[in-house]
């Protein structure tokens, strides 16, 4: 009775919120002697059976569950574990309850009382905090029963008694959501190819998930479709991953465009007695050199095509999603340049619709090449449930060039600095220690995502220690015979500076 009392104390707001307190008092409880991971369980039944929508998994309840897990302390993945039981158990369609399930229902009314204590309490911990981040969704737990379930088996149970056939339309669509039989019924620009194909995870857990993650690349360096799989082979973030296919043939060709440019500038260090990774001095320089401003038209024809129609596959996708063809789970968006270009457009669009919200958990766009407007970033954190992460490098010598004729008016560009919010839902993350400029992003995506704090396979711990430090293909390394230069040009970076400045004199 102490610890019960206690709970009515902290809710009322009469003791110190302290979370360790309350989940220290949790603890005490003899129905929880077996740890709060049930707690966590019947969260996740409570939001697909008793949600906004029966079936419906909103990204707000999944904010809200993964919030209330790391209030206890435990391990992020049991999220996905109980995810798996319940896709398991709605695949085996089990609307009917066993002997041992109408035993475990009894049993559920004699710890009611404590687990609606701990929602109020959950709730009193966060000073209000945990209502606002999820939209409101926690607000039906407050001094409310969780009429849920205990245990694996007693899953089952409560699926069935709302109908696992509806659940299963609901959750995963009639086709099952499988994106990969998407087909575009309304083509929105002149976009030519929009195609979703599965990433694999190397794991067993079937074909479908109750969270899916998207992922879009930038460029592409070749025709193979590893182009495409190969910078997020060691992503983790769902046991349902895809890439997005959209646009090959333009992006193939500004991947060649790059690859070009790249190697006339880093031939313009060279004869500078330049080292490669400092090449991002000619950010500081008054002027571009001469040589490079001249090859411009090789890359600002390609890039401007690709800009236009990311744009356009980022109001493609929304209208994906907004018609919930992947059913009504979480969708978490990751993507790197022209990629994150393509989210951000799709959350710009979603925030100018109708029922845009609880689709998206997460949004992670680096090395964005967009504006950095805040009010244009504060609409599209009032579509994401969860996390909205600006990745940026500050020594990004090609964003920066590609950008040099344009203004962006005074806000600047969101893959070269932070992006100021008002409402602090934004995440800025530098990554100027771990790329040197746009080119490291596919090649150091794993380290990358591992620095935001996605989960990546462990063996990408390994692969890190191979991946070159430098920031061009290893075989244009050894073409430009930058390696054998690399150690032994010590010049300091006003001498740098100076020597671009005079090759640009010389050109004029």
């Amino acid at each position: 009775m102490l610890q019960l009392r206690t709970m009515q104390e902290m809710a009322s707001c009469e003791l110190p919120l302290d979370a360790k307190v309350y989940v220290r008092s949790l603890k005490k409880e003899e129905v929880l002697k077996d740890g709060l991971m049930i707690i966590v369980q019947d969260l996740l039944l409570l939001a697909i059976s008793n949600g906004l929508k029966v079936g419906t998994y909103d990204a707000r309840w999944r904010v809200l569950i993964l919030y209330v897990t790391r209030i206890f302390d435990l391990d992020l993945n049991i999220v996905d574990n109980f995810e798996l039981q319940v896709v398991n158990c709605l695949s085996n369609f089990l609307p009917a309850q066993t002997e041992q399930e109408q035993a475990d229902a009894a049993r559920r009314n004699n710890i009611s009382k404590t687990k609606r204590f701990a929602m109020i309490g959950l709730a009193s911990v966060g000073g209000g905090i945990l209502i606002g981040l999820t939209g409101g969704l926690a607000a039906p737990l407050i001094g409310s029963g969780l009429a849920s379930v205990l245990g694996s088996s007693a899953i089952f149970g409560a699926i069935g008694t709302i109908g696992g056939s509806a659940v299963i339309g609901s959750l995963f669509g009639v086709a099952g959501a499988s994106l990969t039989g998407y087909k575009m019924h309304k083509r929105v620009g002149d976009i030519e190819e929009f195609q979703f194909h599965k990433l694999s995870t190397d794991t067993e857990t079937g074909d479908v998930h109750l969270h899916i993650t998207i992922v879009i690349s930038g460029w592409l360096s070749d025709e193979r479709e590893s182009s495409y799989i190969q910078p997020w082979e060691y992503l983790r973030d769902s046991p349902e991953q895809y890439y997005l296919r959209y646009e090959s043939s333009y992006l193939l060709e500004l991947g060649k465009a790059m690859d070009y440019f790249l190697s006339f500038a880093v031939s313009v260090a060279v004869q500078e007695s330049l080292k490669y990774t400092v090449l991002s001095g000619l950010m500081a320089a008054i002027a571009w050199p001469a040589g490079i401003l001249g090859l411009s038209s090789v890359i600002d024809n390609p890039w401007g095509v690709c800009c236009r129609r990311s744009a356009q596959v980022g109001k493609q996708l929304a209208d994906t999603l907004l018609t919930h063809s992947h059913g009504n789970r979480p969708v978490t968006l990751i993507g790197y340049s022209l990629g994150a270009r393509v989210i951000y457009y799709c959350l710009r669009e979603m925030s100018q619709r109708e029922k845009c919200h609880g689709i998206v958990q997460n949004a992670i766009l680096i090395g964005t090449p967009c504006t950095r407007n805040s009010s244009e970033w504060n609409k599209i954190t009032q579509v994401v449930a969860g996390r909205v992460v600006n990745a940026y490098c500050r020594s990004d010598w090609l964003l920066k060039f590609l950008y040099r004729t344009l203004s962006m008016q005074a806000n600047g560009v969101a893959g070269l600095e932070a992006v100021q919010s008002s409402n602090d839902r934004i995440e800025n993350i530098d990554l100027t220690s771990i790329v040197s400029g746009h080119f490291d992003y596919p090649q150091k995506l794993s380290e990358i995502l591992m620095f935001i704090g996605i989960n990546v396979d462990e063996s990408a711990k390994l692969k890190h220690q191979i991946i070159s430090t430098q920031s061009m293909p290893e075989g244009m390394c050894e073409k430009l015979n930058i390696n054998n230069h690399f150690d032994n040009m010590k010049k300091s970076k006003s001498e740098i500076d100076l020597a671009i400045m005079s090759k640009n004199n010389e050109g004029q």
